[in-house]
């Protein structure tokens, strides 16, 4: 009777001893699950959210909830509180349920100067060259560039837009070289010019924006037309636009060192038909 008693006491030890071993194991798996693979709360969306949407309104609607997702996982910038999320607005689409990065978020407020950065008081505008008239598509965002108008001796211009394009002693000076070729027409306030000249319109603005062509495997450009986007006044670009209406209009690229341009006084000549002989 005593040998039983023996063997059921060391049953139950083993027993009991098993139970605690596999309460160990359990929870061991369970901690290693728990930390072997370490996660991380993120925000995601109930639903899809189109571009240019305000969060505000969806903040209160309780669209969007926590998720856990592996740590390593988590993408950079990732929204982590839906506080996060106040006074924001989506500037690309974001899916249900995939994480917010804030790079697709904005204050819904412009920046300062647009997304080009005008310049406060100035205007945005773009002027299409020939690769030959744009420095062979060397004109890079931020560039500073010097900007040129040649018209034609047959040119017909306003007064008032010549005293804009020159100062009163070129006007003199164009005139005398004329001999007589700017003539009034019909009593108007517009004139003939008489000799072509090339004028500097802007001495020096900086490239918003600008599209060049496609360079080949040599390095150079392709054939194809260069858009540049200029940060000028309001004078200017008026200049600009007639210029480019009634001109052939060039840019030169200004160096990082000398980015105000220098002075320089237009260019007046005689025709090309009166230096080789030709018809006045």
């Amino acid at each position: 009777m005593k040998s039983r008693g023996l063997v059921v006491g060391i049953a139950a030890v083993l027993t009991v001893a098993a139970a605690f071993f596999v309460f160990l194991y359990t929870n061991g798996v369970k901690h290693e699950a728990a930390t072997g693979g370490a996660l991380s709360t993120v925000i995601v969306s109930k639903q899809d959210i189109p571009a240019n949407t305000a969060l505000d309104p969806l903040i209160e609607q309780g669209v969007f909830s926590q998720l856990q997702v592996p740590t390593d996982a988590v993408v950079d910038g990732a929204i982590t509180d839906p506080s996060q999320l106040r006074g924001l607005t989506t500037t690309a689409p974001i899916l249900a349920n995939e994480q917010i990065p804030a790079s697709r978020l904005n204050t819904g407020q412009a920046p300062a100067g647009g997304s080009l950065g005008i310049t406060e008081g100035n205007m945005g505008v773009s002027i299409e060259l020939d690769t030959a008239r744009g420095v062979e598509g060397h004109v890079s965002n931020g560039d500073n560039v010097v900007v040129f108008a040649t018209f034609s001796p047959d040119t017909l211009i306003r007064k008032s837009d010549l005293k804009q394009l020159l100062s009163p002693a070129q006007i003199q000076k164009l005139i005398d070289l004329s001999q007589g070729g700017t003539v009034p027409v019909a009593n108007s306030p517009v004139i003939k010019l008489g000799v072509p000249f090339t004028v500097t319109l802007v001495p020096s603005v900086r490239v918003l924006d600008v599209q060049n062509p496609v360079v080949d495997d040599t390095g150079k450009a392709s054939s194809g037309n260069i858009s540049l986007t200029l940060d000028l006044t309001p004078a200017d670009a008026t200049n600009v636009i007639f210029a480019s209406e009634n001109a052939n209009i060039w840019v030169a690229l200004l160096p990082p060192q000398d980015p105000h341009g220098y002075p320089s006084e237009g260019t007046f000549g005689p025709s090309f038909n009166t230096v080789v002989g030709g018809v006045k």
